[in-house]
């Protein structure tokens, strides 16, 4: 199962490099521009994302997040009471408490017995346990529907970290039930508040508002999409999650050459340069990069895209995907002047290689 996530996100990972086209070209080299006068670096701060920090823009803004922890997907909300939280925990107990599980009736025992629904509701709760691991948060292991396999579950979390609401959902099977109650009390007691630009010192996994605590679980996985300048199309894209022995078997750089014979003759854009194909460091480990630039009637887009394999079983060495999107394509809402990248190929060059040197674990956080 594993290897069949490893491969997929490999493969999604070299669709979006490649579906824009490569062209062979002598790699590009260019002066170092002003740190000071590039936009895309401006005023840069610590920023705490899963067990790394990376220097972010102050300026930037957040379009997309997705965390995972534990086998749960993880939901945020923010700015709730603790009376708005206890009472919606309450109402949680007791609809698990109250309602029924159900069971379909096959099609044909159905007409047999003259019933208009296929549904038909079961003496059993959809409650199968629950925890309190601490005041602020509850666990609960229900199913509603009794055709779903016997041993399958689905377990729904809350925790209240001050003002931050968590929301967690995953399915487990019944052998897991006690383990998982068990290892999930102890890291929902051991999830804090945590303001967004804070860099915490204590050992857990940062997501937006809070800092889930504990020794590292078996999946921990982070989406985020930062918008680099407010009304330009500049985005840098992070995803980080656990590494599997087949993402050591991954490369960019072994695939440039296949895809550019099958995209040879369909691009999209009709200049286009590899400004880098190359191996690199990143954040203490070994990565690939390739680097595209693409220009045509006054509007250039870059694409520049990373991919490091990380270690198995090692939380401060993650699989990770980085993209920065420079540039889009003009429409009649979007002139040529806005479309374009905001920066010249140097100035993203700079910008690429600041924001990836500024990867590092954060110290104290395994």
């Amino acid at each position: 199962m594993k290897h069949s996530f490893a491969a997929a996100r490999m493969f999604r990972l070299l669709l979006a490099i490649f579906a824009v086209g490569l062209h062979a070209c002598t790699p590009y080299r260019s002066t170092e521009p002003d740190v000071k006068e590039n936009p895309l670096i401006a005023n840069l701060k610590p920023w705490c994302i899963g067990r790394m920090i990376l220097d972010r823009p102050a300026e930037s803004s957040m379009s997309y997040e997705k965390y995972m922890y534990a086998g749960n997907d993880i939901a945020i909300r923010q700015n709730v009471s603790q009376h708005t939280f206890m009472r919606m925990v309450e109402a949680k107990e007791a609809e698990f408490r109250s309602r029924k599980r159900t069971y379909t009736i096959p099609y044909k025992e159905m007409l047999a017995k003259g019933l208009k629904s296929m549904d038909i509701e079961t003496s059993a709760p959809w409650l199968e346990t629950m925890a309190s691991p601490s005041p602020q948060s509850r666990l609960f292991v229900f199913k509603k529907d009794e055709d779903v396999p016997k041993d399958v579950f689905q377990g729904e979390g809350y925790i209240l970290a001050a003002t931050t609401q968590l929301t967690l959902s995953g399915l487990l099977g019944r052998t897991a039930i006690q383990r998982v109650l068990r290892d999930d009390s102890d890291w929902y007691r051991q999830t804090s508040y945590r303001e967004d630009w804070s860099v915490p010192t204590e050992r857990g996994f940062c997501i937006k508002g809070a800092l889930i605590g504990g020794v590292p679980r078996s999946t921990e996985s982070v989406d985020q999409t930062i918008l680099l300048m407010p009304g330009r199309p500049a985005t840098f894209i992070i995803t980080m999650c656990n590494s599997f022995d087949i993402d050591q078997q991954a490369s960019l750089l072994k695939t440039v050459p296949d895809l550019r014979r099958q995209l040879d003759g369909r691009l999209l854009l009709s200049k286009v340069k590899v400004l880098r194909e190359r191996k690199r460091e990143f954040a203490g480990m070994q990565a690939e990069e390739v680097l595209l630039s693409m220009k045509e009637d006054g509007v250039e887009v870059l694409r520049f895209h990373l991919m490091a394999p990380g270690t198995e079983d090692d939380h401060g060495r993650p699989y990770t995907e980085i993209q920065l999107d420079l540039g889009a394509e003009p429409s009649e809402d979007f002139p040529a002047e806005l479309a374009t990248s905001p920066v010249d190929e140097a100035g993203a060059l700079q910008a690429w290689d600041t924001l990836l040197d500024s990867f590092r674990l954060r110290p104290g956080a395994l």
